[in-house]
């Protein structure tokens, strides 16, 4: 046979293909060529896509099906391990999740992280679990967490996870997060560091008393410090705090602190802020000595009513109430004939019918006086029956 032919090899199929193209493209004029050229370069990137989210589909169908199996395996364990006020070692823990350490360690510690997540969320009401840092260690989740620290991956998501569960990692590998660029994951790192410092657990609450912070500090702070007082190591001193403090926020926030963790002669200076001209502080003050419930102060709230601006004044209102001596009926019926807020009388008439016996006499007697709040008062008696049934 004569026919002449020609065997391509490598590249040079990649070159014979596109002078084919080249060729066929080039009768067209340019605006044809540029339009061809975007549909497939449209395309291409559709096609490229695709690949993409099926490989992410993918990744997260499985990383489900091993969270499924995870939690299929070890939930009712860890959270009988979690329930336990008493201190767990290795071997009780073992035997409870009928598995030894080196097999759960072989699970995706990410996928245990995400369980033990889970399970924090139900057990919010307890501010310091005993056994959460000796099953974070047994299942492999506090190296995991360090070596994403260490590592530089995912640091964002790792620290929210560190500061939720709360397990403790070295300060090294923390400490160059403290100052860094990203204010989200700086911000983070700050207020993990109080968990994991043996030395200065409230060394950034401190270093940044004067500075503004987001919604989600007051309940890490709240954390931390009731973390330190169910391990017994000793709280800053509030009063100290307070008066370092040029912000108004964070001035209130340690304010309304102090019944919990504070100390008594601490709890008694919350008197002095009903004068403060700030309007936050003196409103944390009020309902701070609401939620100690402290009798002697119910006199120095009482006094200072008529000086407030009106939130003070229904926050003080809720604070006599939930005080709850018997005393302050009258001050309630003066509250109600004296003032022109219908929010204020609300509250007055819901105060008085919870607050005892005489103050109920005196809801009924304000209600059948005639005046334009039978609404209220028929909104807060089915109400109130309805909760008591």
């Amino acid at each position: 046979m004569n026919d002449s032919s020609a065997i391509f090899y490598g590249w040079e199929v990649v070159e014979y293909v596109h002078y084919l193209i080249d060729a066929y493209i080039r009768q067209f004029p340019w605006q044809v060529r540029l339009s061809f050229g975007l549909i497939a370069l449209s395309v291409l990137t559709i096609v490229i896509l695709f690949f993409l989210f099926s490989h992410k589909a993918n990744v997260r169908w499985r990383q489900e099906r091993l969270y499924e199996k995870c939690c299929q395996r070890y939930e009712s364990a860890f959270r009988q391990i979690l329930q336990t006020d008493q201190k767990l070692n290795r071997e009780e823990m073992e035997y409870i999740c009928r598995h030894d350490g080196s097999e759960m360690s072989q699970m995706d510690s990410m996928v245990m992280a995400r369980l033990l997540e889970k399970l924090r969320m139900e057990l919010t009401h307890k501010l310091y679990i005993p056994n959460m840092q000796r099953l974070c260690r047994l299942t492999g989740v506090q190296d995991a967490l360090e070596t994403n620290l260490l590592k530089h991956r995912d640091v964002e998501r790792t620290l929210q996870i560190l500061i939720y569960l709360p397990c403790r990692v070295s300060e090294g590998s923390l400490a160059v997060y403290l100052e860094n660029k990203d204010a989200r994951i700086r911000e983070l790192a700050r207020a993990y560091f109080g968990f994991c410092s043996k030395t200065e657990p409230f060394a950034m609450v401190t270093k940044d008393v004067n500075e503004p912070f987001n919604l989600w500090y007051p309940t890490l702070f709240h954390r931390l410090c009731g973390w330190h007082v169910a391990k017994g190591h000793p709280m800053p001193h509030f009063s100290s705090l307070i008066r370092q403090s040029t912000n108004e926020d964070k001035k209130a926030l340690f304010i309304s602190e102090v019944p919990y963790w504070g100390t008594d002669d601490e709890k008694r200076s919350l008197r002095d802020y009903l004068n403060s001209t700030s309007k936050k502080c003196c409103s944390a003050a009020i309902h701070a000595l609401a939620i100690i419930g402290d009798p002697e102060a119910e006199d120095d709230l009482v006094q200072h009513y008529r000086d407030l601006f009106p939130a003070a004044k229904r926050e003080t209102l809720r604070a006599v109430a939930m005080i709850k001596t018997g005393r302050q009926v009258e001050f309630f019926r003066e509250a109600y004939l004296h003032t022109t807020s219908q929010k204020t009388r609300a509250l007055v008439l819901s105060c008085l019918y919870k607050y005892s016996d005489e103050g109920r006499k005196v809801f009924y007697e304000l209600a059948s006086a005639g005046r334009d709040d039978n609404k209220f008062f028929k909104q807060i008696e089915t109400t109130e029956e309805r909760m008591g049934a």
